[in-house]
C-alpha cells in the first residue's frame, strides 16, 4: 500500500504541473535527503539562490531477507541559500527498524548541519564544471536506548562536489559526483569510526519544458568498521523519476544495494522525497 501510494501521489502532482509549466533556464535544482542540492543522494556543486529557503521531506524504506529487517526512515530538511554562492542544511530523521521480526526500535537519529561552498562556478554557456566544498557536522540527538543514533559524540563529513549541466540545441544533460570522508567518535575507541562516500549521477529531462526529469545514481560507502543492521559498506545503483515546478519538487526513486560485510545479503529500497 504505501507504494501504491507513492505513485497516486506522483501522477496527482503531475497532471496540474503539466498544466501550468513554465521552462526552466536549465534545470530546476532541487535538494537531497541530505538537504544540498543534487539528486536523490549525490550533491551537486551547485546552491539554491540568496534567501531562497527550501523545506523537504522524505521517506526511505528498505527490506532485506539476510538478515531479515525492514528499515524505514523519514528525514526532514531545511535548506538556506546564502549569498556568494553559499547553501547552509539542517538534517533530522526518525527511524523505524523491525528485526527478524520480533526485535523493534524506532526514534529520532541524530542532526546533521551541512555547508556548501561553490568555489569554482560553472562557466555560463561552457562545459567546464563547477566545484563546491562540502562540510558536515553530526550532532548526538539520536535515541541511544532504542539504538537510532549514529554517533555517541560526534562526527562529521567533509569533501567536494563536482558537476557539469551540458546544453545542446534543446537537450540538456547533467552530470555530478560526490566525494566525502566521514570521521566519528574518534576520541571513543569502542565507537570511533571513519570510511568514504563516493556517488555520481546523471539527470536528463524527458518532457517538453523539462519538468519531468529521469535521475541515475551509482553510491558507495567503503572502510567502516562499525556494522549495525542497515549501516555497513556497500554499492548501490539509484533510479528515478522527479517532477518539478515553480513551487514543489517530486521525487521517486528505487535503489538497488549490494552489501559487501559478511553475512549481509542484497537489498532494496524505495525512496520518496517532496520539496518546497
Amino acid at each position: 500500500m504505501r507504494y501504491v501510494a507513492l505513485i497516486l501521489l506522483f501522477f496527482t502532482f503531475l497532471a496540474p504541473a503539466g498544466l501550468c509549466a513554465e521552462e526552466p533556464e536549465l534545470i530546476n535544482r532541487p535538494v537531497n535527503i541530505s538537504g544540498m542540492t543534487g539528486l536523490i543522494i549525490t550533491t551537486s556543486p551547485y546552491t539554491l539562490p540568496p534567501r531562497t529557503v527550501e523545506i523537504g521531506a522524505a521517506v526511505l524504506s528498505e527490506n532485506s531477507l539476510i538478515p531479515q529487517y525492514t528499515s524505514t526512515s523519514y528525514p526532514l530538511t531545511i535548506s538556506l541559500g546564502l549569498g556568494s554562492n553559499k547553501e547552509l542544511a539542517l538534517k533530522t530523521q526518525y527511524v523505524y527498524r523491525n528485526e527478524d521480526p520480533d526485535i523493534m526500535s524506532r526514534g529520532i537519529d541524530d542532526t546533521e548541519l551541512s555547508f556548501k561552498w561553490n568555489v569554482l562556478p560553472q562557466p555560463e554557456n561552457r562545459n567546464r564544471p563547477g566545484l563546491a566544498v562540502i562540510v558536515t557536522g553530526i550532532f548526538p540527538t539520536g535515541d541511544r536506548e532504542a539504538g537510532t543514533n549514529s554517533v555517541n559524540h560526534w562526527g562529521c563529513r567533509a569533501g567536494l562536489s563536482l558537476g557539469s549541466e551540458i546544453l545542446w540545441e534543446d537537450h540538456v544533460i547533467a552530470l555530478y559526483a560526490d566525494g566525502q570522508v566521514a570521521l566519528q567518535d574518534v576520541s571513543d575507541e569502542t565507537s570511533r569510526d571513519s570510511f568514504t562516500l563516493l556517488n555520481a549521477g546523471f539527470l536528463v529531462p524527458i518532457s517538453k519544458y523539462r519538468n519531468l526529469q529521469m535521475l541515475v545514481e551509482f553510491n558507495r560507502r567503503s572502510g567502516k568498521d562499525l556494522v549495525n543492521i542497515d549501516d555497513g559498506d556497500y554499492n548501490s545503483f539509484t533510479y528515478g523519476l522527479r517532477l518539478v515546478n515553480e513551487r514543489f519538487n517530486l521525487t521517486l526513486g528505487t535503489q538497488f544495494i549490494h552489501k559487501t560485510a559478511e553475512g549481509y545479503n542484497n537489498s532494496s529500497r524505495v525512496l520518496g522525497m517532496l520539496s518546497v
